[in-house]
């Protein structure tokens, strides 16, 4: 099973998040990435940040946990979701550190409606509108494209 720490960066109101375009829609996905040997959750966070946007990013406190059951064609995944803050830089897609198509900055009240890698939206709402954190979210339906 992988596992994948990312951040959600909030910024006026508004969540930082990669766009991934397919045959059948777009993906959103929270920065982040794989775990090198011997990092940490919060570093791996911060190289992925520095090496996809070019943002020096510091990170928080666990949000949530989900995790995806594996498919034909895809492998089981844990995901762990912290809080980020973006102290250095400003964010800009390096295409040749990721295969995203582009970043964008997602209002909150649009959320709810986005196809997200993994399928998050409910705790990333619960963090924005009550600031709940630590929780295990379980099994994610996950739609793939």
């Amino acid at each position: 099973m992988r596992i994948r720490p990312a951040a959600l960066i909030i910024e006026n109101n508004h969540v930082l998040f990669l766009r991934y375009d397919y045959p059948g829609g777009s993906k959103f996905a929270l920065p982040g990435g794989n775990v090198d040997a011997g990092e940490t959750f919060p570093v791996c966070i911060a190289r992925e940040c520095e090496e996809e946007l070019g943002i020096e990013v510091e990170v928080g406190e666990l949000i949530s946990v989900g995790q995806v059951h594996a498919t034909a064609d895809f492998s089981a995944c844990t995901h762990l979701v912290f809080e980020g803050d973006i102290v250095g830089g400003i964010p800009q897609l390096h295409p040749d550190e990721t295969t995203a198509n582009d970043l964008v900055w997602v209002p909150a009240d649009k959320i709810a409606e986005l196809n997200i890698y993994p399928a998050l939206n409910d705790a990333i709402l619960d963090f924005i509108h009550s600031g709940k954190k630590g929780q295990y979210v379980g099994t994610l339906k996950q739609i793939w494209l």
